[in-house]
């Protein structure tokens, strides 16, 4: 097991044999490292943290660290990443707390990039990508393959459906539902990422729906109970219509508006 002589490891870490960390980085008592994780130099990992295998830890980064609580510290709370995460220089991801759940969750594949940030208690899916100094607060559920650009920031408790592209220097004050784009200071929904939902090898039928329940949705005048039924009726059997109808029929915290500022 290839460890730096100047690295800190806590002899109760749980660390496989093919984990490598380099010089001057830090690693707790409650820590645990998949098979092949490799870990930079100067990184701290610490409090109750699982990080899948494959993944990498560049320099400076800061994983399981206390949640940013002010009355409450992350006692015996945890932080779980998934395999082949790649979390680049300077990022900073926390631990839940126990009034949140106890839990922060980061699925598999995903890439957090120079001084990004993911707070306490967020729920994270698989494939994300968090671009320079893009920022979670707590509590936040990103979907899969969403992906927030550089200087980004979500308040808490908001969610972001799957797919997802928040444009860079965006502040996201409420809901964005499942395959949209935002644009503007505060985000406002500037229509479907068709470029990422042909990626994902998304049929064209089902996207023609998705603009269908958009419209409805979003920029129709219809009352929104009456809209939603239309849209549920008209295009539920397509599953990322019903996806996209659900997420915004379940929104607690308000949906984001169509239209740039």
């Amino acid at each position: 097991m290839p460890i730096h002589p100047t690295a800190v490891v806590d002899p109760a870490a749980r660390i496989e044999s093919d984990v490598s960390i380099g010089a001057y980085s830090v690693v707790g008592a409650g820590v645990t490292l998949a098979a092949g994780v490799r870990v930079g130099t100067h990184v701290v990992i610490d409090g109750r943290t699982t990080i899948g295998a494959g993944s990498e830890i560049h320099p400076f980064a800061v994983v399981g660290g206390q949640p940013g609580h002010l009355r409450d510290a992350g006692e015996g709370t945890e932080l779980v990443l998934g395999a082949r995460v790649s979390v680049r220089e300077g990022v900073s991801l926390h631990r839940g707390t126990q009034v949140g759940g106890g839990r922060t969750s980061i699925g598999d594949d995903c890439t957090f990039l120079a001084s990004s940030h993911v707070g306490h208690d967020c729920q994270l899916g698989n494939g994300i990508v968090m671009t320079n100094g893009a920022f979670l607060g707590g509590h936040v559920v990103v979907g899969d393959f969403a992906v927030l650009g550089g200087g980004s920031v979500v308040h808490q408790h908001c969610r972001l459906g799957t797919m997802v592209m928040v444009e860079g220097n965006c502040g996201v004050p409420l809901d964005i539902p499942p395959y949209c784009l935002t644009g503007g200071h505060r985000a406002r929904l500037v229509g479907l990422n068709e470029i990422g939902l042909r990626r994902r090898g998304v049929a064209p039928e089902a996207v023609k729906a998705l603009r269908e329940v958009y419209r409805l949705l979003l920029r129709s005048d219809l009352a929104r109970p009456e809209a939603l039924a239309l849209a549920r009726s008209d295009f539920g059997a397509t599953p990322e219509c019903a996806r996209f109808i659900d997420f915004f029929a379940s929104s607690k915290r308000g949906v984001a508006r169509h239209g740039r500022e």
